[in-house]
């Protein structure tokens, strides 16, 4: 048993424990793994004490962590891939991940409770699996073949969020952006992109996919807008990813969406 929340006077004065941790990427929802999604870069790693306080800190590009603290229960905390030594003590927006049109790793974190027993040998903690702080989505759009005069223009996705923080990442944000518009001049376009989560969730009342558009969608739920042109008419189309085809707008971190849209 650790005393760190207790008196440490009144302790026994315990020796330190050598730990191993081994980090490794959580396989991302549905996604065949693919070597940038898989990549950890550098991690950023924490074990505070019952009073929040840091006891260690780490900035390292090997995923196998070793270190000593005195045996107990601690809340362990890892950002990875954030490109840059975070501190002793960083503030609230130093764990803050912004948007980006294009990663060349994808931010990802950890946070929970590890036990450390007391042993005079080194003790090998589980293998910590950090998750993607972003989600993935992959379109395919086409034309119908009784549509066949009509032509694509461009895609591209709106109300991205700006930033959100590694630690929670499901926490509603306070601005939003646009990803970049992809052109084309065929009857297919296919892409990809990475964004934050954006938790919007559900509308009851949408039963029918050809209700979840801008008239009933929460104000702030991510969409498509896809333009099209028949002759020398525009056309906007606005496609809202989520849970399902329905009621939920949900987009949620180390999560593939893929969306499958017929013109």
């Amino acid at each position: 048993m650790g005393c760190i929340a207790e008196d440490r006077s009144a302790c026994p004065h315990p020796r330190s424990v050598s730990v191993r941790l081994t980090v490794c990427p959580d396989p991302i929802t549905a996604v065949t793994r693919t070597t940038d999604e898989e990549a950890l870069r550098d991690l950023n790693f924490y074990l505070l004490d019952a009073d929040g306080n840091v006891v260690q800190h780490r900035y390292q590009s090997s995923p196998t962590l070793r270190f000593e603290c005195l045996p107990g229960n601690y809340l362990l905390r890892i950002a990875a891939n954030m490109g840059r030594d975070l501190g002793e003590n960083p503030a609230s927006e130093d764990f803050t991940v912004t948007h980006a049109d294009e990663y060349d790793m994808l931010p990802m974190s950890y946070e929970g409770e590890v036990s450390v027993p007391s042993s005079d040998e080194t003790v090998t903690l589980p293998t910590v699996e950090v998750q993607r702080v972003v989600a993935k989505i992959t379109y395919n759009i086409s034309v119908a073949p009784d549509a066949g005069d009509i032509r694509l223009h461009s895609v591209q996705p709106v109300n991205l969020p700006a930033r959100v923080p590694v630690f929670d990442p499901g926490l509603r944000a306070a601005e939003y952006t646009a990803g970049e518009i992809v052109g084309s001049s065929s009857q297919t376009l296919t892409g990809t992109f990475y964004m934050l989560p954006n938790l919007q969730g559900e509308v009851p009342s949408i039963a029918d996919q050809r209700d979840k558009g801008p008239a009933n969608a929460p104000a702030d739920a991510t969409f498509l807008r896809i333009r099209a042109l028949r002759g020398s008419k525009v056309l906007d189309y606005y496609i809202y990813p989520g849970g399902n085809n329905t009621s939920n707008f949900d987009i949620r971190a180390n999560t593939h969406y893929r969306l499958d849209i017929m013109i």
